[in-house]
């Protein structure tokens, strides 16, 4: 994907003091929880959102993700619009991988 989705992490350096990194490569293809870049999610649970809940059955794509924040899963919803999630197995109490991709 090459749409423009760079942004500024912000956290906390040894002393504990905020650090500001900018992200804006976007080349790991493989997450820790085990999913890759491309692989297409189903939604089994309802989810919460600014705009009130996404759909159950909703198809997600995975996304590639940055090196620079190896913490960030990234998704496209079905609407196109971009959303992350924590890169642990706690989105598969939400999405099933669909088979097949």
């Amino acid at each position: 994907m090459t749409e423009e989705r760079g942004y500024v992490l912000r956290r906390k350096n040894s002393r504990g003091e905020d650090e500001y990194i900018p992200v804006h490569v976007f080349t790991l293809e493989e997450y820790r929880c085990g999913l890759r870049a491309g692989d297409r999610l189903l939604l089994r649970r309802n989810l919460p959102s600014d705009g009130g809940e996404h759909e159950i059955g909703g198809v997600w794509t995975v996304l590639t993700g940055s090196p620079q924040d190896p913490n960030a899963l990234w998704l496209r919803q079905p609407d196109g619009k971009l959303h992350s999630w924590d890169d642990n197995e706690s989105i598969f109490e939400y999405f099933e991988k669909l088979a097949g991709v």
